[in-house]
């Protein structure tokens, strides 16, 4: 087993899980903070459980499979009718989340720089389009590679916001109960399981495309498992930071650049740029999953204009607000999720079909 291709592909799981919602704070808030220190706990602790299965799974159904479209992924964890439309309802879902995520860079840098919204949200999308030239394989190997970075700075800014502020939880507790912040649903455990449940969404299609650089099975189900785990701790972490601060950073659009601002300006400046990273990575990915439906010869020119048009397109969707494009998108989209992580279980323990690589279609074992 090669330990070094286990460690990227998981760190390439969690570069893509993080996202703008996480990186920006506003997933964690309103999915976990939102229900205090008790609710928190709880909710990350089944998260943590069913994000671990889904990328094992995920990983190493990728690795079986092999496939020329992603998308086909659910034909094979749904069956044929409702694998057909999650074929091509979450091309869709992914549109929507690239417009959350633009609309997450143009917040950071409006927040801490005052740049427009609209320059940051036109960067981001000149950046991942600019990534995307060089197809999926690169792409892997940048963001498992920058992950490390991203990874290993939000915690710091959490772990740090979190030691200063443990005098504050019990007031913040106190402080949540006379003024909510916005949640996703109406309690922690059934937030637990949906967050899970959106996430599938993105990473089934994600995790079918790396699968195959894993050398075995046993290295596909490590890289899930560690990927899974270590982004559960990175929620726990982050939950618990804004918490602490929650007067200060649980009414603002990007929480966890406040969180930066209470340790120092200069740390604040430099999680701007971490932030910016983070929204850049997974981005590079949903971009090219939502040609790959549509065309799957990554490098002609045909796929390139595609993605320039779907990137135009993003521009101008993103001049929604921020924070109420993540309890939309997310929120609704995880009921269907939760039917898909049941039967994609069901799939991967239980059902004796293969899929044709090239045509999508199930073939019996």
């Amino acid at each position: 087993m090669n330990i070094s291709n286990v460690l990227s592909l998981g760190s390439a799981i969690i570069a893509f899980s993080i996202g703008s919602g996480f990186a920006t704070g506003q997933e964690v808030l309103q999915f976990f903070t939102a229900f205090g220190f008790t609710g928190t706990i709880g909710a990350a602790a089944l998260t943590m459980l069913t994000y671990i299965l889904i990328c094992s799974m995920a990983m190493e159904d990728g690795k079986k499979l092999n496939l020329k479209n992603v998308n086909t992924i659910w034909i094979y964890y749904c069956g044929k009718y409702m694998g057909n439309f999650l074929k091509y309802f979450v091309p869709i879902f992914f549109f929507g989340v690239l417009i959350l995520m633009t609309a997450g860079a143009g917040a950071t840098l409006n927040q801490y720089y005052g740049i427009p919204t609209a320059y940051g949200r036109a960067g981001m999308l000149i950046a991942i389009f600019a990534a995307n030239w060089f197809g999926i394989k690169q792409i892997t190997k940048l963001i498992g590679s920058i992950g490390y970075v991203i990874i290993a700075y939000t915690l710091f800014i959490g772990i740090s916001t979190l030691i200063t502020g443990l005098g504050n939880l019990p007031a913040a507790e106190a402080h949540l109960a006379t003024h909510p912040v916005l949640a996703a649903t109406g309690n922690w455990a059934f937030s637990g399981i949906l967050y899970t449940s959106f996430m599938a969404l993105g990473l089934g299609p994600f995790l079918a495309g790396i699968g195959p650089n894993c050398n075995s099975n046993k290295e596909a189900k490590l890289s899930g498992t560690i990927g899974g785990f270590v982004f559960a701790c990175c929620i726990v972490i982050m939950a618990l930071a804004i918490l602490a601060h929650i007067q200060v950073a649980g009414y603002v659009q990007v929480p966890t650049l406040e969180l930066a601002k209470t340790l120092s300006p200069i740390y604040a400046q430099i999680f701007s740029i971490i932030l910016m990273v983070g929204i850049f990575n997974p981005l590079t990915s949903i971009l090219w999953i939502i040609s790959n439906f549509l065309i799957q010869d990554e490098h002609c020119m045909k796929a390139k204009i595609l993605r320039a048009i779907v990137c135009i397109c993003a521009f101008f969707g993103s001049v929604l607000p921020f924070d109420k494009l993540v309890g939309f998108i997310y929120s609704y989209t995880g009921y269907l999720g939760i039917i898909i992580m049941v039967m994609a279980t069901y799939t991967h323990f239980f059902k004796k079909e293969h899929i044709h690589p090239e045509t999508g279609e199930l073939i019996k074992e």
